[in-house]
């Protein structure tokens, strides 16, 4: 009998040990690496469908902007940023936070691209950090998922800044 519950117990360790570990494992391989970023976007250099020649965006006219990328804390410019969207496709979360679903490219110099599907902050967005879906990248980035998230800060101008954090899941 003392046998038994000595098996027992030296099992139950063994199993409790390996739950343990392999808990620390999945979330180690699961953990997101941040990147983080300064976007700045020119809004006179945004590109917009004007399907009815009136020289302004209206509802569903497809409009596409750049920017450039800047390592955090510094003018050194890491790459450049374009993005894809519908005018007047805005929506709020469930948070409340006004968004305009889209497509984003990050073209990070001498690494590659990383793509991200889904919302991006509207002009009222103000503060408030918008994420959206990484839906993957190529070079250096080839693989990847994770989540992009944009806050938008106040307006400079004709230009627009926000901070960038992307938090990436490597393959």
């Amino acid at each position: 009998m003392n046998l038994n519950i000595r098996w027992i117990v030296v099992t139950g360790m063994v199993m409790a040990l390996s739950l343990g570990l392999v808990t620390v494992v999945s979330q180690q391989a699961y953990a997101a690496d941040p990147i983080t970023m300064k976007l700045v976007v020119d809004t006179t250099k945004a590109k917009i469908q004007d399907l009815n020649n009136n020289k302004q965006p209206d509802a569903g006219e497809f409009v596409s902007i750049v920017g450039t990328l800047y390592a955090t804390g510094t003018q050194n410019e890491i790459g450049k940023y374009r993005c894809f969207f519908s005018w007047g496709g805005w929506a709020n979360t469930t948070e409340g936070v006004p968004v305009t679903p889209a497509v984003q490219v990050f073209d990070i110099k001498g690494n590659g691209t990383i793509a991200v599907v889904g919302d991006e902050p509207s002009m009222d967005a103000e503060g408030k950090r918008v994420d959206a879906a990484i839906a993957g990248g190529t070079g250096s980035y080839k693989g990847i998922t994770g989540i992009a998230g944009l806050t938008e800060n106040k307006m400079e101008g004709a230009k627009v800044p926000f901070d960038v954090v992307l938090d990436i899941k490597w393959p």
